[in-house]
């Protein structure tokens, strides 16, 4: 870590010294996207761009649920409070979840029942990226980067002070959620604070959720252990001058979630009324600034540390009969830390007509895991990372074009790799009409292998195996290719993306015909995969009387194999979207969604089947301006409203935690 701080304290400094010395349901839309600073419409590959109102109005508590609307985009839940979002069907470390740019540097891709750690409080809007420009925020993104936008570190000088306060009630979960935030400028620093607070309980399912259960469980109203409560505040300073920015932010985060299905289940009844729950404590302290150069050949520079102090336990309580009424005993568990240093460089060069950005970044990550379920000894892992991002206007088209290399060394007891990937990206846009636009984009993207698939020996409950790492791995390559239509006729519009992503040297965990400890032994193994697939979205604006009802139909479909035979596991089946919604011009607003989800039948080895579903939801929402800067919005909404049995087929664990039932809330939030 040492090469961290012997190259970014200089230019941190540098900076300072520069800076005082000048000082003298869900909505897509298109707008500014944070990560290259352009029109979302001029960027190439799918990208959806969702705004802070949309998902401000959702009930949901998981990253993946906020975004499982979206065409080519679903999630994989353990439960409510856990939901890793899959791009075209690829997940956990193949998509990398960034905040403001930043990796977020959590254990998520430690295991399926590991939430992503994500405050959305001054949220602004989610971003879902593919393509040359995300080679620029993260390495191994082989399904592409989410990237959460937020205004803690405002960037533009806040002109009047504002305050929001929220609430809201959720009946499906009999529980409360509610946020208040403050952003204004004292004294020409701009201060932004936030905090957000959720206390939800078990989620209501269908009665008839398990049908092959039980008499008990067969009438079952709740998933038991599906309870979830978090806190996160958030604090930041900027200080904005014709020179650029400089800013610090300060995020604290705590969870704590119950896990509805462990591993140790299946032993004998020893852990009957037994809770695993996990507790997450999460502090990060992130410097970021920007230095605007007079002319040459830089134009900006941007900087950025970033520290991360992630501690995760997960535990067993368990309530004794002959104890005391309440008394609750608990075991030691397992506790995850991961400790991170990040230190990022971006200078932006070119002209007006060409828009040219070099990346630097240098990294260090430490893993330890502690106690019952250590099955990954302590690993370190180093980066050092050169990006460079080009956008240009040709006479024909328009080109996007991304390089990126990667040192990648990890460490765990006496094993260590050392990987040198390369990853290249282009696209290449060209309007053929005022209503005809195609753009085609090809890639070659490099992972190299994880921590958890190279090092990892011992029992993972999550995934009810005992799980062996293979330290011989290979770099995964994905050659993909994208083409997308954008066409407008007699008052519709459509687009349809069609691709092809081949992935040598894929990484997947095997299953054994052997057990251990009761678990079946699986090893991480490599093959040659497929995946190919399309997403097509029409959509019409129909004027009314008193606003405008926009129709949409959209349709995404995935199809994963390996090159030797057989299906990959927990692909999501098809699926077909219409969504309605109005706009009413007196304030008043609802949208309704359908999502028609196919029976998945192309299912792994060992592998079973899910059935198809109908997933209806449905919001309400009302402005009322009490006065000028004063807005009070009340909203309605109800998920599931047909209240359908539902199994995730992405999920691990989609036999034994079905998706929530029928919930229906309320929220209100006032600003001022």
């Amino acid at each position: 870590m040492k090469k961290l701080f012997f190259i970014g304290l200089p230019v941190v400094a540098c900076s300072l010294l520069a800076n005082i010395g000048m000082a003298e349901d869900m909505e897509e839309i298109i707008v500014t996207s944070s990560l290259i600073d352009t029109s979302a419409s001029e960027i190439s590959n799918p990208l959806h761009i969702i705004d802070a109102e949309s998902i401000g109005n959702d009930a949901s508590q998981s990253l993946g649920s906020l975004l499982d609307g979206l065409a080519g985009v679903v999630s994989s839940d353990f439960g409510a409070a856990v939901g890793q979002p899959i791009i075209r069907g690829l997940g956990g470390s193949r998509v990398r979840v960034l905040n403001n740019g930043k990796v977020v540097r959590d254990i998520s891709a430690l295991g399926p029942d590991h939430a992503n750690e994500i405050d959305l409080g001054h949220l602004e809007q989610i971003e879902i990226v593919r393509g040359p420009s995300s080679l620029l925020y993260a390495n191994g993104a082989i399904g592409g980067i989410v990237n959460v936008v937020d205004n803690s570190i405002a960037k533009q000088d806040i002109e009047s002070p504002k305050f929001n306060l929220g609430a809201g009630y959720e009946d499906g979960n009999t529980g409360n959620t509610g946020n208040a935030s403050y952003a204004g400028n004292i004294a020409g620093v701009n201060l932004t604070s936030s905090i957000q607070y959720a206390n939800l309980g078990f989620y209501a399912i269908p009665e008839h959720a398990f049908e092959h259960g039980d008499k008990e469980e067969h009438k079952a109203t709740v998933l038991e252990n599906s309870d979830f409560a978090n806190f996160g505040a958030k604090l930041g300073f900027s200080k904005i001058e014709d020179w650029g920015y400089a800013g610090l932010s300060i995020a604290d985060s705590k969870s704590t979630y119950a896990i509805p299905f462990h591993g140790e289940e299946h032993d004998d009844g020893d852990h009957e009324g037994e809770r695993v729950f996990t507790n997450i404590d999460s502090q990060t302290v992130n410097f970021e600034g920007k230095y605007n150069f007079n002319g040459g050949f830089v134009n900006s520079a941007e900087y950025y540390i970033r520290d991360t102090d992630y501690v995760l336990s997960e535990q067993h309580a368990e309530e004794h009969a002959e104890e005391e009424e309440g008394e609750n005993h608990q075991d030691e568990g397992t506790i995850f830390k991961n400790y991170a240093k990040e230190l990022g460089l971006k200078f932006a060069i070119g002209d007006q007509e060409t828009t040219q950005k070099i990346a630097l970044n240098v990294s260090e990550e430490a893993l330890s895991i502690i106690g019952e379920e250590a099955f990954l000894p302590k690993a370190v892992s180093d980066e050092l990372t050169i990006g460079y991002y080009l956008s240009h206007d040709l006479s024909f088209a328009h080109m996007d074009l991304g390089v990126r290399h990667d040192q990648i060394d990890r460490k765990s007891g006496t094993n260590s790799i050392e990987e040198n990937v390369t990853s290249f990206s282009t696209a290449i846009h060209r309007e053929f009409s005022d209503n005809l636009n195609i753009s085609l984009g090809l890639s070659t993207v490099q992972k190299a292998p994880t921590s958890m698939e190279l090092f990892v020996d011992g029992p993972h409950l999550a995934t009810q195996r005992y799980e062996r790492g293979n330290a011989s791995l290979s770099p995964e390559k994905a050659n993909n290719i994208d083409l997308t239509f954008n066409a407008a006729f007699a008052g519709f519009e459509a687009n349809l993306s069609l691709y092809k992503n081949s992935i040598s040297n894929f990484i997947y965990l095997h299953d054994l015909d052997t057990e251990l400890d009761k678990l079946t032994v699986a090893e991480y193994r490599q093959q040659d995969t497929t995946f190919e697939g399309y997403e097509l979205q029409i959509s019409r604006t129909i004027p009314v009387e008193s606003g405008n009802i926009e129709v949409s139909l959209a349709r995404d479909y995935v199809d994963a194999q390996f090159k030797q035979g057989g299906y990959v596991p927990r692909m999501a089946p098809a699926r077909n979207i219409l969504n309605l919604s109005y706009q009413g011009a007196n304030e008043l607003n609802w949208s309704l969604s359908i999502k028609d989800v196919q029976k998945q039948s192309k299912v792994a080895t060992g592998e079973t089947a899910t059935d198809g579903y109908q997933w209806v939801n449905f919001h309400l929402s009302k402005d009322i301006k009490a006065q000028q800067d004063q807005l009070l919005k009340v909203s309605l909404f109800a998920k599931n409203l047909l209240n359908k049995v539902a199994r995730n087929h992405s999920s691990y664990v989609k036999d034994e935690v079905p998706l929530p039932g029928r919930n229906i809330g309320i929220r209100a939030s006032y600003s001022f």
